[in-house]
């Protein structure tokens, strides 16, 4: 078949078919592949959790009812020619006000800019349309292939509209972490959600939370912890009003985890302590209390906790070990001494590097590159 053949009787048929085939496509990667636990996530708050977003038949259905909305609006408009791509306007409107959820959304559903701006877009678009269906039938389309210039005008209308949808929707990569983390917890696929944005920098006090109930539930929270950055302090381990918390995952699944849960707000390590004086303590609870010490740099209440609930050797996990050598190297007078052969060199090496930089940039950045994902780099360097 010769695209480019000006004879061609309907010289924009061509046209068309390729600008839905690439509608479809564009919009069906985007819902399955980049938007699906956002959706999904506005759907069960929405609808009060009584609806369950389904990934593949979520993305059939809205992307079959926008391409009928795109069919109404060409029978309507009949923008042919260079500025057919167009008629696809309206619905990818309604995909970016779609995918556009708030981050806030458990907290009250908002139209925010959508409740002018959608309105003034589509009347900015009607009067373009109007006025491009009445010059249109001044021009000719002589070639209607792959790469003539009516072809490529629609595409570039096309590119242009799709990047309005990408930048003007939820594009927040931490807040999309957490709702695929989330996604996971409710299946108990704690894998799956230790590995949403396992290779980003970008954390939260959501993630953060979520993670370390993840490492938990897996007997890891001691060995991996610091392996991932770092957001909030002790008091954002446990979800609560106003801090970290979970918007699928139910928070008292959380409490149920680690022994009971209480009203009102409260500080991590009290009440974790006063679940162990009440005898309602799970085991996941001791390792929740030392991490949190870790978290919060208090090394002196983790050494004197530590040997409550573990016996001081070599077998203790990755981060605690780390932490009773810097403890060891900081204090003159240590109220535990801590001595593994592995550990003290690793540590020396640091200082040694450390040695070797004058500005505390410089040292930052070296420390990073050897030793990221050790407690050493959290206490000394991260956020600071």
């Amino acid at each position: 078949m010769n695209f480019n053949n000006p004879n061609t009787k309907n010289s924009t048929a061509v046209i068309r078919a390729v600008c839905a085939i690439v509608f479809c496509i564009f919009t069906f990667v985007y819902l399955y592949f980049y938007q699906a636990d956002v959706l999904a996530v506005g759907q069960h708050v929405l609808s009060g959790g009584a609806t369950h977003y389904d990934r593949l038949i979520g993305c059939v259905i809205i992307t079959f009812s926008l391409m009928l909305l795109q069919i109404g609006v060409y029978t309507l408009f009949r923008l042919d020619k260079y500025c057919h791509a167009l008629t696809y306007f309206p619905s990818l409107l309604v995909l970016t006000f779609i995918t556009d959820i708030s981050q806030d959304i458990d907290r009250g559903f908002s139209f925010g800019f959508w409740l002018w701006g959608g309105p003034l877009l589509l009347i900015l678009w009607t009067c373009l349309s109007l006025f491009v269906r009445n010059i249109q039938m001044y021009t000719n389309v002589t070639s209607s292939g792959l790469f003539s210039r009516a072809m490529w005008s629609n595409m570039a209308i096309m590119i242009f509209m799709f990047l309005f949808t990408g930048f003007v929707s939820n594009d927040n990569a931490v807040f999309h972490y957490r709702m695929r983390a989330e996604k996971c917890l409710l299946k108990r696929d704690y894998d799956g959600a230790l590995a949403a944005g396992v290779k980003s920098l970008e954390t939260d006090n959501n993630l953060t939370m979520i993670r370390i109930y993840a490492l938990s539930r897996k007997e890891m929270l001691g060995e991996k912890l610091f392996t991932y950055p770092i957001a909030g302090t002790s008091d954002d381990m446990l979800p609560h009003s106003g801090s970290a918390h979970c918007m699928m995952y139910p928070n008292d699944s959380i409490y149920k985890y680690i022994g009971a849960k209480t009203n009102g707000y409260f500080r991590t390590v009290p009440y974790l302590k006063a679940l162990m004086r009440l005898g309602l303590a799970s085991s996941a609870v001791k390792d929740y209390i030392l991490c949190a010490y870790l978290i919060d740099r208090d090394l002196d209440s983790f050494v004197r906790t530590l040997p409550e609930f573990y016996e001081v050797n070599d077998n203790l996990p990755k981060h605690y070990r780390e932490a009773l050598t810097l403890y060891t190297h900081l204090r003159s007078k240590p109220y535990i001494i801590y001595h593994n052969t592995v550990m003290d060199t690793d540590f020396s090496d640091l200082q040694a590097l450390e040695r070797k930089h004058k500005t505390q940039a410089a040292k930052s950045v070296a420390v990073n590159e050897m030793y990221s994902g050790t407690y050493w780099w959290y206490y000394m360097y991260a956020d600071k």
